[in-house]
């Protein structure tokens, strides 16, 4: 068979798998979180906090601890067993953090919006269950979002700095402690101020009044949740499609801090750029936004849907890199990069399409951009977390390892 018959088969058997992990993910929807489905648990904030959650804890297990304790070492393989195992292990986590920590342990013993039923319980104006659950959802999507944007920067800028000769375990609960402690100082202030203005009346002694306002004409942390998620997809597009760069420049292999601080600083500063490239565009489509506007005419909406688009940017690079092999390997590296980071792009629009056109359909979403009872992050991030067990956990099967 020629070089470039087995490609092309590579190319067919990449875009096949993907189709069929697609199959797998739309089920789990329906069976989970579509409106019309079984569980129905896509409110879509109850929904989205779960799948958050979920995908936060697939980054732990393959990101900061790689598998560790069902291998040793970087280098071995896992068996399709102890695959199913880790899958296990991060959907129990995901219940346990969510009901047992979260809901049932701080939610009533520390703080009151982390649970529903300690909000129920205030008996404060407009603390019924479903809009309880939704506030506490959303604080949930904050903090675990943020912990998300910290993980992979860590294991993409630092790598395995400060902790380079250490076992798996070690470097995983070593990373996992200085990420959630990060995490917990962001979200106090990024995202914090916004979960206490959602209550009535604003819980002004324990949450500041939004101090970003002024920066972004609205109190809503859709902002900070516009360039995390941006600031992810840059790193993400670094790390497959970009071969490292540019924050290899500074870095070494093992990591280091100057290295660490350059990609990290560099990463956000990016995605702050991309969210401002991505609500330009949007301005230029739908006019400006203004104080006070509604859906499409919200400076909320429009950094939220900033982040939206990046969600469908992050699917895409895994898809172009896992499932299709990265496209090019042989040309110079700015026609690598560029043929990818075009690629990308083309995938991203039709996942865009997909499921604003499809997904009526095949999600059971609601019709139209800019819903309040939609936000296709949920989606894309569950896809994401699929196409990472799937990378991780069973290494690709039946794909050559392209990890």
């Amino acid at each position: 068979m020629s070089e470039q018959s087995s490609q092309k088969n590579n190319y067919l058997l990449g875009i096949a798998t993907f189709i069929g992990i697609a199959v797998l993910n739309i089920a789990a929807w329906y069976l989970f979180f579509n409106p019309k489905g079984v569980m129905r648990l896509y409110t879509p904030m109850y929904g989205f906090s779960m799948v958050v959650i979920l995908l936060a804890m697939v980054v732990t297990v393959s990101d900061l601890f790689e598998g560790w304790p069902l291998r040793q070492n970087a280098a071995e393989q896992l068996t399709l067993v102890k695959g199913i195992l880790l899958t296990g292990i991060v959907v129990m986590l995901t219940w346990v953090i969510m009901f047992g920590l979260f809901h049932n342990l701080i939610g009533k013993f520390g703080i009151t919006y982390f649970s529903p039923s300690a909000i129920v319980a205030t008996g404060e104006t407009g603390t019924e269950i479903f809009n309880a659950r939704e506030n506490s959802s959303t604080a949930l999507i904050y903090l675990f979002a943020t912990y998300i944007w910290l993980a992979i920067a860590w294991k993409t800028c630092f790598k395995g700095w400060p902790w380079n000769g250490q076992n798996l375990g070690t470097i995983g609960f070593s990373r996992v402690m200085t990420v959630s402690f990060f995490s917990v100082m962001a979200y106090a202030v990024l995202f914090h101020p916004h979960v206490g203005y959602l209550f009535s009346p604003a819980q002004k002694l324990a949450a500041v009044a939004p101090w970003w306002e002024s920066l972004a004409d609205t109190n809503s942390a859709y902002y900070h949740l516009g360039w995390v998620v941006c600031t992810v997809a840059v790193l993400i597009m670094s790390e497959l499609i970009w071969e490292r760069y540019p924050w290899k420049l500074l870095g070494s292999e093992n990591g280091s801090l100057a290295g660490g601080l350059f990609g990290f600083v560099g990463s956000v500063m990016s995605g702050f750029v991309l969210m401002y490239i991505m609500k330009a565009g949007m301005v230029m489509y739908w006019g400006a936004p203004f104080v006070g506007g509604q859906y499409l005419d919200a400076p909320y909406f429009r950094f939220l849907h900033a982040a939206e688009m990046a969600g469908f940017l992050i699917l895409a690079t895994l898809v172009v890199s896992l499932y299709l092999g990265n496209l090019i390997s042989g040309s110079s590296l700015v026609v690598r990069l560029l043929v990818r980071t075009v690629a990308v792009l083309i995938l991203a629009l039709l996942f865009m399409w997909f499921y604003y056109a499809a997904g009526p359909i095949f999600l059971g979403t609601v019709p139209g951009i800019a819903q309040p009872e939609d936000t296709p992050l949920c989606w894309s991030f569950l896809m994401v977390s699929f196409i990472l067990i799937h990378r991780y956990f069973f290494n690709l099967v039946p794909l050559k390892s392209r990890a």
